[in-house]
């Protein structure tokens, strides 16, 4: 069925909300280890609590985003955002108050538990998208949330002066102001009979969600090699400031300027290059163009310790900056364009859920194998799984075609 583009407001409003999401994930990154330094004092024990707060967000996500998804298919996109921001705010909320460690889990639980909402965000552009837009609109998506990565750590690190909680703070005041917003100027994007007709506690199961998600074949596919990429992206995330340091003895400042240089490139990528890549190639053949140039990207950086080099570091990291954010919005345009239009929440609910789940897998992966085989070993098992990706991808036939309206409740 053809759609009209979405009207100024709501798409306004969606890119300011994935920004500010992007900023209020962010803004917290640079103080995350001075607060838990407050209820942890042995410095051994630190890491391993920093990465339990975000397994434990990672977690949460993964179970509530096909749950979310199925809301959103049955009761409207617009309620399940809303729902999103104040949760947000509330977790942000119960971060910056603390007192003890179990408050920092909770808060972080509450925010994961809700962030499942980003899928009802996909699910809206999907409703009011044309098919043959849907890949630049979802690279718009993208570039704004690159944008607000490279900003949130910036603003947290100078609102720190004021004080640790300060980010917290402003962080949850953002997810309000943009939920009154969201209150007042975002319409419903899915009409009540195009929503899901059946739904019942089944759908509260995440297992069953994702079940129903992954009902398309298509769907299958995609999710797969989505996820087969995201591995080795937060594998990259996890292990480049360690690769840095070992292979160049590079210390915070150099490191810093890489991982600005990533945001810089996702923008770059998803906000101007994109557009042009979709009409020459389309988003099947920009999705495998990403694949391709990623696996160059972890391939460099697996010679970096043989060959250490600044030059390498940039390259390889420009080529798997690039390469993520031309895949992950063309897949993302894929995966609704192989779902019906009563799926759409579900389907990118169970797409969101699984990158969770990635999230949680690649960083207590990462940190073992480098540990066992160095940056050799884990960049180049990074490749291996970008080049399988790209495989299953290939082999894929009408990955880019709408799934029948199917009733899998």
């Amino acid at each position: 069925m053809t759609t009209s583009p979405p009207p100024r407001p709501p798409l306004l409003f969606l890119l300011t909300t994935a920004f500010l999401f992007s900023i209020g994930m962010s803004l917290v990154f640079p103080v995350l280890p001075f607060i838990v330094t407050q209820y942890v004092p042995e410095v051994s024990r630190q890491a391993s609590v920093i990465g339990w707060l975000g397994a434990v967000f990672a977690l949460l996500a993964f179970l509530s985003a096909p749950v979310m998804g199925a809301l959103s298919d049955a009761y409207g996109r617009r309620p399940v955002l809303i729902l999103s921001l104040l949760g947000s705010a509330l977790g942000y909320v119960l971060f910056g108050v603390g007192g003890s460690l179990w408050i920092l889990f909770l808060g972080r639980a509450i925010d994961g538990a809700t962030a499942g909402g980003m899928s009802a965000l996909f699910g809206y552009l999907a409703d009011v998208t044309p098919e043959e837009d849907r890949g630049r609109v979802f690279g718009q998506i993208g570039a704004v949330i690159g944008a607000g990565f490279i900003l949130g750590p910036a603003l947290g690190g100078a609102l720190a002066q004021v004080s640790l909680s300060a980010p917290m703070f402003v962080a949850a005041a953002v997810c309000i102001l943009n939920m009154l917003w969201g209150t007042f100027v975002l319409p419903e994007s899915l009409a009540p009979g195009r929503r899901q007709r059946h739904f019942d506690a089944a759908h509260l199961n995440p297992l069953s969600s994702l079940r129903a998600a992954l009902a398309f074949p298509a769907v299958r596919r995609l999710v797969s090699v989505s996820v087969l990429f995201m591995l080795p992206f937060t594998i990259m995330q996890t292990v480049l400031a360690l690769l840095g340091r070992d292979a160049l003895h590079w210390g915070p400042t150099q490191l810093g300027t890489v991982f600005m240089v990533v945001g810089v490139c996702d923008i770059i990528a998803q906000g101007g290059l994109l557009p042009l890549l979709l009409r020459r190639f389309g988003e099947r053949g920009v999705a495998q163009l990403g694949l391709a140039v990623g696996a160059v990207g972890t391939a460099g950086l697996a010679m970096l310790t043989l060959w250490p080099s600044a030059a390498l570091v940039y390259a390889a990291t420009i080529c798997l900056a690039v390469g993520e954010g031309i895949f992950t919005a063309s897949v993302n345009a894929l995966l609704s364009n192989a779902a019906p239009a009563d799926a759409q929440g579900r389907v990118q609910g169970g797409a969101q859920s699984f990158s969770s789940l990635a999230q949680v897998a690649g960083p207590l992966a990462a940190g073992p194998l480098y540990a066992r085989t160095g940056g050799v070993g884990t960049f180049g098992a990074s490749t291996g799984l970008i080049l399988l990706a790209l495989g299953v991808l290939v082999s894929q036939r009408g990955a880019g075609q709408t799934a029948p309206v199917a009733d899998t409740a």
